[in-house]
């Protein structure tokens, strides 16, 4: 028989931020292929875009039920500001729960993703309904290497911080770098390793009728990407092939758009903003490869996504991507902040391009990281910490 779990998001998307934690609604998604969901996610609406009030969207695909709770809190000067936003998030968190277990009695268990702030509601739902809840974490602000940190929080944070994850029955991360990090914060808390998920009904090998000289590069364009450097690793590839084109798909950085019209690469590297994975899907088919060349990431969700496609990726030589990246078989490493080196692997992906068996790395992937493989991992560990609780 099907579980219940009650789903709190600090992250999930929605109409102010569409693409806040969609990772976190495809895990949802696939979850929902063996137990039933529900995600409640309150956002604020500090501008009055959605609402000048409350308003609930609900959302049902077969297991998967989607709430999504606007308010609208202005702007308040000193601290009034971020305590009557908290007031307001935690009154209309409480109801929502007390809505749902009113229609369908107590969940099995409670899936908090990213303890802070929704980690505060499993903790009410423990003391008051005595419902375990385990906790995953996605936040980059574990790394040590991460410009925002853990350690930077104010104390009653990172307190609170503390307090969910000392409660919680488990931790699940999608690295084992990331694991790692948590673990080094939380000694006290179990971790258990599920990865990110790919949708293989959209990313999946397509025959192109001609291929181009294209490499994609897909994020919002942050300092921690490196786009700058990968702009002139491509400025290099662009002098032998003068037919290579570099797509960039995320949010519009304009110093970015500005620094690349200064190497004269204007027409050349491509700016997108946010589109659809079908799209993301069809451009990714007909590259040569994905770059990504950060310098520090928990995952990397686009490197699956395109693996799923068959398509190889170009990344930078740091520890996560060890996890699921095989030089020479699904992807190349380059050594961090070296755009020369990062152009000569580039170079040699685009002679070499018929060495990639991309139908074998898109079945490895989906191998992986279907809904199907995931989904699944999340149904076998909450069994476990539910035979644990009992």
């Amino acid at each position: 028989m099907d579980k219940s779990i009650l789903w709190l998001a600090s992250w999930y998307p929605n109409k102010c931020s569409p693409f806040n934690g969609d990772f976190i609604k495809r895990h949802a998604e696939a979850v929902s292929l063996f137990e039933e969901v529900q995600v409640i996610h309150v956002t604020r609406d500090s501008t009055g875009m959605v609402t000048k009030n409350v308003l609930t969207e609900e959302t049902v695909q077969g297991q998967l039920t989607e709430t999504i709770i606007y308010y609208y809190s202005p702007q308040y000067p000193f601290f009034f500001d971020k305590l009557f936003s908290e007031r307001k998030y935690r009154q209309l968190y409480k109801e929502a729960v007390r809505n749902y277990t009113s229609k369908n009695g107590k969940p099995d268990l409670v899936h908090v993703h990213v303890a802070m702030k929704a980690g505060v509601i499993a903790l009410w739902i423990k003391r008051t309904m005595a419902i375990p809840f385990v906790v995953s974490e996605h936040w980059s602000g574990f790394l040590e290497e991460a410009k925002e940190r853990f350690e930077q929080l104010p104390f009653y944070f990172r307190s609170l911080w503390k307090k969910v994850m000392r409660k919680a029955e488990g931790c699940s991360t999608v690295s084992q770098y990331l694991g790692r990090a948590v673990k080094n914060k939380f000694p006290f808390v179990e971790t258990v390793i599920i990865p990110n998920v790919v949708n293989t009904a959209i990313f999946y090998p397509a025959e192109v009728e001609k291929k181009e000289l294209k490499f994609i590069h897909i994020s919002g364009l942050d300092e921690l990407k490196n786009p700058k450097e990968i702009i002139e690793a491509f400025r290099i590839v662009w002098n032998k092939y003068p037919g290579a084109v570099l797509e960039v798909f995320g949010s519009t950085n304009k110093e970015i758009v500005q620094f690349s019209d200064s190497l004269q690469l204007a027409g050349k590297v491509k700016f997108h903003e946010e589109v659809p994975q079908q799209l993301l899907a069809k451009e990714l088919n007909q590259s040569v490869a994905l770059i990504l060349y950060s310098s520090y990431e928990t995952f990397g969700c686009v490197l699956i996504e395109a693996n799923a496609c068959g398509v190889p990726v170009i990344v930078s030589d740091i520890p996560v991507f060890h996890e699921n990246i095989q030089e020479s078989v699904n992807g190349f490493f380059v050594k961090p902040h070296d755009p020369t080196a990062l152009a000569g692997k580039m170079i040699w992906a685009i002679e070499n391009r018929p060495l990639i068996d991309r139908r074998a790395v898109a079945t490895m992937t989906g191998s992986k990281f279907s809904y199907s493989k995931v989904g699944e991992q999340f149904s076998n560990w909450y069994k476990d910490i539910l035979a644990k609780s009992v």
